[in-house]
């Protein structure tokens, strides 16, 4: 690809002229040794979570994405460490960030970041098609292949798009498998976030993979002191794969009382087939989903999830987890002990499995002990024997 001209730098982003945007080079402002790339800052969810620890590992490094929520993250995140793509500047950090699928794939894989000796691309799509200069070390941290490249059946199963988006998604499905497959030879090193994944990246892609698990802030939660409520939690963005169905339709056949957090694409469908026991808090605080978690019967996982932080969450305040025996929840959750599993994605298997979970006699502190092996510090600790293992110069990062 041929160098990227007349790109200047306004407000600290990046502004690309239009042959810039689809021809190549996105020089970085100055000379930086190292940099982290990430998917998209519009949601407070685990990638962004991770992201941010990425961020303070590698203090003062440029971040390079395409959205940026800055009222959302600049608490955690200083704004002016962030580069954005020309699409900031049109829509700001729009809700409506998915309907511009076919152009993230041109933006990143128009990076490049010649400058930075390491670079850490935060990925769970795209962020991975950076490219850097040879001699360079990338390090990708894939928490899945492109889920609407490879499991397009189970995103779109169910969900509320309409006919025509379902056709859109089906033709471009087979041209993101292959982007997917070849911007996945671009990184020298690629982590995965669990089994689950390692195993989905080499039957995707075909390429070996580390495991670090992500960070959980473990310390910050407080343990449970006396007993719950008695109502069933779930935490989640609401899309069609995430199977918030059938908790909603359990919790509404055993009269249970549950509280849903969050919110997506799927909530009006899922408020129609709700029960009077089921209520939607939508987006909450961090200190009122604490609340809940300590507070809750159990914590709730009805889908397939590729880690699961808020599971470990629940653990870590002592409360037991109800999850649907695939993904992630397989290498966290012990059976009998931190918490039920169920196994067929069904409203009878899950009711099933939250009568169990009431009949046993749970004890906070060994749920808690056994999340703490999940903690921030054992993430950091990984990372960096692995960054210590590649031969990294100590000063590109920090252990705090």
């Amino acid at each position: 690809m041929s160098r990227l001209a007349g790109a200047t730098e306004l407000g600290g982003r990046i502004a690309l002229t239009r042959g810039d945007w689809l021809t190549g080079r996105v020089p970085a402002p100055g000379r930086s040794r190292a940099a982290i790339v990430h998917d998209f800052f519009v949601q407070d969810g685990g990638a962004e979570a991770f992201a941010v620890q990425f961020s303070r590992m590698l203090p003062g490094s440029p971040i390079y994405t395409s959205f940026f929520d800055a009222a959302r993250f600049e608490d955690r995140i200083d704004p002016s460490r962030v580069h954005t793509w020309p699409l900031q500047r049109v829509f700001g950090p729009t809700a409506a960030f998915r309907r511009l699928l076919p152009l993230y794939p041109l933006w990143f894989a128009a990076l490049r970041l010649d400058s930075a000796d390491l670079v850490i691309s935060s990925s769970s799509a795209f962020a991975k098609a950076v490219r850097t200069r040879p001699g360079s070390i990338h390090i990708s941290y894939v928490y899945t292949p492109m889920r609407f490249a490879w499991g397009l059946d189970a995103y779109l199963n169910g969900a509320s798009f309409s006919p025509l988006s379902r056709l859109g998604a089906m033709a471009m499905g087979p041209l993101l498998r292959r982007w997917d497959i070849r911007t996945a030879r671009r990184p020298d090193v690629i982590v995965a976030i669990s089994e689950t994944i390692q195993q989905r990246i080499r039957r995707s892609w075909g390429r070996e993979s580390e495991i670090i698990y992500p960070p959980v802030d473990v310390t910050a939660m407080p343990l449970a002191q006396g007993p719950p409520d008695g109502y069933l939690l779930v935490a989640s963005r609401m899309l069609a794969y995430r199977r918030l169905d059938l908790v909603v339709g359990a919790a509404t056949r055993l009269g249970r009382h549950l509280v849903v957090v969050g919110d997506g694409p799927e909530r009006a469908r899922l408020q129609t087939m709700a029960g009077p026991t089921v209520e939607f808090r939508g987006r909450v605080d961090r200190q009122t989903l604490v609340d809940l978690f300590e507070h809750c019967q159990a914590y709730v996982v009805p889908g397939t999830e590729d880690f699961g932080i808020a599971p470990i969450e629940a653990m870590a305040a002592g409360r037991p987890v109800v999850a649907y025996r695939a993904g992630g929840v397989t290498e966290t959750v012990v059976d009998g002990v931190t918490g039920v599993f169920f196994d067929r994605p069904s409203v009878d298997s899950l009711a099933e499995a939250i009568e169990r979970a009431d009949a046993i006699p749970w004890i906070p502190m060994a749920l808690r002990t056994h999340a703490q092996q999940y903690d921030t510090s054992a993430f950091l600790s990984a990372w960096l024997r692995l960054l210590k293992r590649l031969g990294v110069d100590p000063e590109l990062y920090t252990p705090t």
